[in-house]
């Protein structure tokens, strides 16, 4: 019987051997192609590095909770030595600049979408967008203009550069004489009209 079970066992791990596909991690006798495991790496010298990381995060982590915990601790006295009345009226004041603020990120939000929309009817790319809105509408235009003046400059001399060619004279034309007027008076011979 002992025979029996130990065949068994035999078999089926040499059925599992054989159904690992080479160069797989759980195949060691692959050409080498693997990526190493975490246990792997952390083995090879970089336990120290993770380890410190690891504490790194710890305790920003715990900084911050430590933070709230304070922030909220302070808001709970201030709220027991309060009144019915000062209590609703603390709240209220927290409310109200909680909504200002959604408010202020809304409008910057629907000036980034309306300085977007601008620049393609301008027919400049829209994710320019982010860079040109401000706070105000005007000064939203102010910005797009000026952008808009400076790229095309920007552009503009671009192409002409390209246009010109490596070896084109840069400036064909010298107190209003071309390069061929000049040699012309040079050798002294007359001028073409």
């Amino acid at each position: 019987m002992a025979d029996e079970t130990s065949t068994q066992q035999i078999e089926q791990t040499e059925t599992q051997e054989q159904s690992v596909p080479e160069n797989t991690p759980g195949n060691q006798n692959g050409a080498g192609n693997e990526t190493p495991s975490f246990d792997d790496l952390l083995k090879n010298g970089h336990q120290a590095e993770f380890d410190r990381r690891v504490s790194e995060a710890i305790a920003t982590a715990k900084a911050n909770w430590e933070k709230a915990q304070a922030e909220e601790q302070d808001e709970a006295t201030k709220l027991a030595r309060m009144t019915a009345a000062e209590r609703e009226r603390y709240q209220l004041d927290k409310d109200r600049k909680a909504f200002a603020e959604e408010q202020a990120k809304f409008a910057a939000e629907q000036m980034k979408v309306s300085v977007g929309a601008e620049l393609q009817k301008r027919g400049l790319d829209a994710t320019f967008a982010r860079y040109l809105a401000g706070a105000t509408a005007e000064e939203s235009k102010t910005n797009i203009d000026e952008f808009e003046q400076l790229f095309r400059t920007a552009v503009q001399a671009g192409v002409n550069t390209a246009m010109r060619g490596k070896g084109a004279p840069r400036e064909p034309e010298q107190n209003g004489q071309s390069q061929l007027e000049r040699i012309r008076q040079a050798a002294g011979l007359p001028m073409k009209k």
